[in-house]
């Protein structure tokens, strides 16, 4: 009787540990959460193609609607490089992103769920970090420049937990004001914290 107790106890104390909110608590209005994506560009999470480097990064706040939808709030960088006589220029982007993405698809339980977003871009370009002369001589026509355009993002959120989520995201910016390509294709997996 007396381990049947202690038990007890220690089966409501451990499920207590790992008590978390029933998945109705997903997506609520007002929930506000802070994420990290990173990955590859063009080149579909190839970090390095060729001896040129291919990456991004964003940090974003997300703040969610009444109707499952929210807002994102971020930064991003990212670079691709370009390869002239065995050496790399990078052309470095770094843009702010303001998005709204709506809920398509997903399972009962809000488990994975489909979304679709929609972006404005803007921010700045550099061109071989603002240096236009190269070792050999040659110079670099394209210069620092401001970029502005949009972004079309498919994304899965995958809840590990009501407060942890896990990211694959598929991006396509398109921006203007630069001379070295307007689109650009992102492939990146993150984490979400639900942070109140």
């Amino acid at each position: 009787m007396y381990m049947q107790r202690i038990l007890f106890i220690l089966t409501v104390a451990v499920l207590s540990l790992f008590a978390g909110e029933a998945y109705a608590q997903r997506d609520l209005p007002g929930q506000t959460g802070i994420q990290f994506t990173s990955g590859g560009v063009n080149h579909f999470l190839s970090w390095k193609s060729g001896g040129e480097r291919h990456y991004f990064t964003s940090l974003a706040f997300t703040h969610t609607n009444r109707n499952r939808t929210y807002w994102l709030y971020g930064l991003d960088y990212q670079i691709k490089e370009y390869t002239y006589e065995n050496k790399a220029i990078p052309k470095a982007q770094f843009t702010g992103e303001l998005g709204y993405f709506i809920p398509v698809l997903s399972d009962k339980g809000r488990n994975v769920c489909f979304r679709i977003g929609l972006s404005a871009l803007g921010g700045f370009e550099t061109v071989n970090w603002g240096t236009s002369l190269l070792p050999d001589g040659a110079a670099v026509t394209n210069g620092d420049s401001f970029i502005y355009g949009g972004g079309l993002t498919a994304a899965f959120d995958v809840y590990l937990t009501d407060r942890i989520i896990f990211l694959l995201q598929v991006k396509e910016r398109a921006l203007f004001g630069t001379d070295a390509g307007n689109f650009h294709t992102q492939v990146g997996l993150g984490v979400r914290f639900i942070i109140n």
